[in-house]
């Protein structure tokens, strides 16, 4: 009969373009600027939400990394999909309207 060693629990996963210390990886940067500045340029409000969410994440990141991950999960959906589902919805209604007049 072996012993087997006490495993530690494993640690949440961080968030996409997100280091094991908790700070942006140098890709995480490059992709969290472009879809920023996309965010912004297609619907303002999300690129704020997408602020917040991040900023909230960096705050809760030493007490628990599996919330700050979701945080930023979520942070990056508000401003890479969201955007352009905003956008098409803003077409779809302009479309409608149109086709009304």
């Amino acid at each position: 009969m072996s012993a087997a060693a006490p495993t530690a629990p494993a640690t949440p996963r961080p968030g996409l373009g997100i280091g094991p210390d908790g700070s942006y990886t140098r890709g995480g940067q490059i992709a969290a600027f472009l879809l920023g500045l996309w965010a912004m340029i297609v619907f303002l409000p999300l690129l704020v939400v997408g602020a917040m969410l991040y900023t909230r994440a960096e705050e809760i990141y030493p007490t628990d990394p599996g919330r700050a991950s979701s945080l930023v999960t979520w942070s990056w959906v508000s401003i890479s999909v969201f955007p352009p589902l905003a956008a098409g919805l803003v077409g779809a209604i302009g479309f409608a309207v149109s086709m009304i007049v």
